[in-house]
């Protein structure tokens, strides 16, 4: 009887899960995706319920005849590709390949961390391949190749070069693309704000004008500044109320993959893209959970382990009076994944060397900081009044707010980097303040300010508003942005994304020609139809017909005005009466990357050109 085998996708798992499941056991590796749409053609049958045509890919030729022959000598296949979609659909391809006899029993599992615990747990409760998760990678994959593959003609004869169109990538440039059109169409406001500094026997401070005539004032013009400043110039100030208060800071919940994305970006530097890379090695490694997830629930165990590190290290005041519990933001969050973590919270970030070390200890200092106490602050809001005399005030107000650390709970360990794209905090260091105490205006401080434009992205915010707005999945995140500068559709520039003139080109081709396909809410609703199939509550052929619906139309009309526009670039030869000194043929007037030029008709036949300028010719007819 041959051993029980067991298939991963990476070969870097291989070592680690034969020693934790030891002798009877075989661990083989699928190296990614064995089968896919053929490279050169469709792959498609449209006709025939878009029934796909599945390929080994070549460079996986040798991959599958050693996994068909571990599949026939083992007594039972356990698959334990990757827990998501695209492990899913993987498992099914090898199967199909295999055409099992009945009696071979085969499992599938799936397991969120490499580690003893987690291995044998997950081989000692199999479960069915998944159908449905199968059905939606496959849905999406048809989709997308019907897009890339009649779209991307149309797009390079219509604009005479080669581009490529993709369903979500194109949608991801749109966002780049109108972010750069709103900046270029914003026009800048002046307006002016006016602040007080203030001196009290404790200390100086600034207040800033925040209502007249019971009204909130954001912006002043420099007449009213002039006008308020004159007149009171001799007023009197005092502090009106102060409102006490206490403010708490929860901290963020463990990472997902686009909060991870987010995060790596600002604090290390690194893109979706290499951020993945590493997070995939670390999880390879059995460092880390799963790295493509929109989930942020915790086990049970992880969390407990957790709460008593914190209690053993930082003391009691740090850990909540009850666990947090998070809800996920998406809203259909793929499988059920728990978020990223460390798979052990005393694996501290000095113990982990190399490259991902760094990318380590920011989402064990995420962790952690995700199970401990809130962050505590002593809130002020103080009224500043100006009247005549002390106690009469004019019919306006200044107000200043004041916000002191007291416990800094997850502060501890962890902050979030800073965002460039966050407004700071409106909030100031206090001297001590009792309300009626009479202050001394020092200065007039009025600041002339303009209305910004809406920042470029970065390849964090860009991340962030995909997830936002319901546009791809955890999987396709760093893909999306990566191909936009491979593709040099945008390109970086002082870290913001950029389109270049090629991007804009394509991107205003594809709105114009296909105004639903790449908008946000298309895409959007064709998203949250592939969840919908992954839950089995429709079909892979409800949705490709809908979406052919939808698509065959607009590619139509595109495919038309492509043919228009090559006219215009290549306009019907116009006969000259001329004969050709060569071969005695038609010449007639043609158009050229260098203008306009004489030729002959029977190109590529003969190859006689002349330029535009007179020269003698044999007319047609003439005698010798």
């Amino acid at each position: 009887m041959g051993k029980k085998l067991i298939l991963v996708e990476s070969p870097r798992k291989v070592q680690a899960i034969s020693g934790y499941l030891g002798e009877g056991w075989r661990v083989e590796a699928t190296r990614g995706h064995v089968r896919d749409l053929p490279q050169n053609a469709l792959g498609v049958e449209v006709g025939a319920d878009f029934r796909p045509q599945y390929d080994v890919l070549p460079r996986q030729a040798n991959t599958v005849r050693r996994l068909l022959k571990a599949i026939r000598d083992a007594e039972a296949v356990y698959v334990a590709t990757d827990p998501d979609r695209e492990g899913e659909a993987i498992a099914w391809h090898v199967l199909q390949l295999a055409d099992l006899p009945p009696d071979k029993p085969v499992y599938r599992v799936t397991f969120t961390a490499i580690t003893e615990n987690a291995v044998k747990a997950a081989v000692a409760s199999p479960r069915p391949l998944d159908v449905n998760l199968v059905e939606a990678q496959q849905t999406r994959r048809i989709v997308d190749r019907l897009v890339g593959y009649l779209v991307s003609p149309v797009v390079c004869q219509a604009l005479d070069g080669r581009y490529s169109a993709g369903r979500v990538q194109s949608a991801c440039l749109r966002l780049v693309v109108e972010r750069e059109q709103q900046i270029t169409a914003f026009t800048p406001e002046t307006y002016w704000t006016l602040d007080a500094l203030l001196a009290a026997d404790s200390g100086e401070f600034s207040a800033r004008l925040y209502s007249v005539k019971g009204q909130a004032v954001e912006r002043l013009s420099r007449e009213q500044v002039d006008a308020l400043t004159g007149g009171l110039q001799n007023a009197a100030f005092w502090v009106g109320s102060i409102k006490q208060g206490e403010q708490r800071r929860n901290p963020a919940p463990p990472f997902t993959t686009s909060t991870l994305q987010q995060a790596a970006s600002q604090a290390l530097g690194l893109s979706p893209e290499r951020t993945m890379q590493i997070a995939q090695r670390l999880y390879e490694a059995g460092q880390i959970t799963y790295h493509r997830t929109d989930g942020v629930d915790v086990a049970p165990e992880a969390q407990r382990a957790a709460l008593q590190y914190v209690a053993r290290t930082y003391g009691g005041d740090y850990v909540p009076n009850q666990p947090h519990s998070y809800q996920a933001k998406t809203k259909h969050a793929q499988e059920a994944h728990e978020a990223i973590r460390p798979t052990d919270v005393t694996r501290l970030p000095d113990q982990v060397e190399g490259d991902g070390a760094a990318l380590y200890a920011l989402i064990w200092q995420r962790f952690v900081a995700s199970q401990m106490a809130p962050a505590r602050y002593a809130v002020q809001l103080v009224e500043v009044l100006a009247g005549k005399t002390h106690g009469q005030p004019y019919p306006l107000s200044f107000q200043v707010k004041g916000r002191t650390l007291v416990f800094d709970g997850f502060l501890k360990i962890y902050q979030d980097p800073p965002d460039p794209d966050a407004e700071a905090e409106d909030s100031a260091n206090l001297p001590p303040l009792r309300e009626g105490a009479q202050l001394r205006m020092t200065e007039w401080q009025p600041a002339e300010r303009q209305t910004k434009a809406p920042p470029r992205f970065t390849e964090a915010s860009l991340v962030r508003e995909l997830e936002r707005l319901g546009i791809g999945r955890p999987s396709t995140y760093a893909s999306m942005v990566q191909t936009l500068k491979q593709r040099e559709y945008a390109k970086l520039q002082k870290k913001r994304l950029v389109p270049t003139n090629t991007g804009t080109i394509l991107c205003d081709f594809l709105v114009a020609h296909f105004p639903d396909l790449f908008a946000v809410p298309y895409t959007a609703r064709l998203e949250e139809a592939l969840d919908a199939v992954a839950r089995g509550e429709t079909t892979r052929l409800a949705v490709l017909q809908a979406f052919w619906t939808d698509f065959t139309p607009q590619l139509g009309a595109a495919g038309q005005a492509a043919q228009q526009q090559t006219k215009a670039r290549h306009p019907t030869p116009q006969p000259t009466g001329e004969s050709c000194p060569a071969c005695g043929g038609d010449m007639v007037e043609r158009k050229g990357k260098h203008g306009a030029f004489i030729g002959c008709m029977n190109y590529p036949d003969c190859g006689y050109t002349r330029g535009m300028e007179h020269k003698p010719v044999t007319l047609r007819g003439a005698s010798s």
